[in-house]
């Protein structure tokens, strides 16, 4: 059994083998907080698979496309120039092998219920403009996309999020056929196995480094096969 440690976990993938997972990748990771902390998901795919690069840009309060908290830097449409211009400055002369791409948590906030029919428009937005960027090293990646995880009754009983779950539930089935339309692989983030947001966050919102590592479990078995 190959296992990964980090910090005081262990990870195992014996269904993958060792060269499978040793892939010399290059990854670009965009997501919102649950990416941005010590033992996120971009941090667990760089412990899964030991030999890749990976760029992450994400940053708390990112949506897809919409304006959060009136900042509009949090808009992944308004920011995708400079962000991925910052990514082909990471990679140089070492193409994007995988994008993946976790969005939509912020997306589903309560102050944004009457706009979600824009959600899964702006991802295929968001989608097509990577893929039709001017950097080769970025264009040419295979684009993940991840649904965003349930929301907890905790994060549901503030008005901030009240009736979240039920918008990341429907996210889960438009960002798979936007996945499809636009030859993106799918990760169905709101059925994770083996991820509980009640006992794996402390808000119903962040996720523990146990779920972070459940999270990305589909996601290192889509590249590692």
């Amino acid at each position: 059994m190959t296992k990964f440690l980090l910090g005081f976990l262990l990870f195992p993938f014996d269904v993958f083998s060792q060269s499978a997972l040793d892939k010399p990748l290059t990854i670009f990771t965009l997501g919102d907080s649950n990416g941005t902390f010590p033992f996120s998901w971009p941090q667990q795919l760089k412990t899964a698979l030991p030999n890749a690069q990976v760029f992450n840009i994400s940053k708390s309060g990112r949506t897809i496309g919409f304006v959060n908290n009136g900042d509009s830097t949090l808009n992944s449409l308004l920011v995708v120039d400079e962000n991925l211009r910052k990514a082909a400055e990471f990679a140089q002369d070492r193409p994007f092998d995988y994008i993946v791409i976790e969005l939509g948590t912020n997306d589903a906030k309560a102050v944004f219920a009457d706009r979600q029919n824009e959600v899964p428009a702006n991802l295929e937005k968001l989608i097509q403009q990577i893929k039709g960027c001017r950097y080769p090293a970025i264009r040419r990646a295979k684009i993940v996309v991840i649904s965003p995880p349930p929301y907890g009754t905790k994060a549901e009983a503030t008005a901030k999020y009240a009736g979240g779950n039920q918008r990341v539930a429907r996210m889960s089935e438009s960002f798979g056929q936007v996945a499809k339309r636009n030859e993106c692989l799918f990760v169905n983030g709101f059925e994770t196995p083996g991820l509980n947001i009640e006992t794996m966050t402390t808000d119903g919102l962040h996720l523990d480094a146990v779920a972070s590592q459940k999270l990305i479990e589909p996601v290192v078995a889509k590249i590692a096969k």
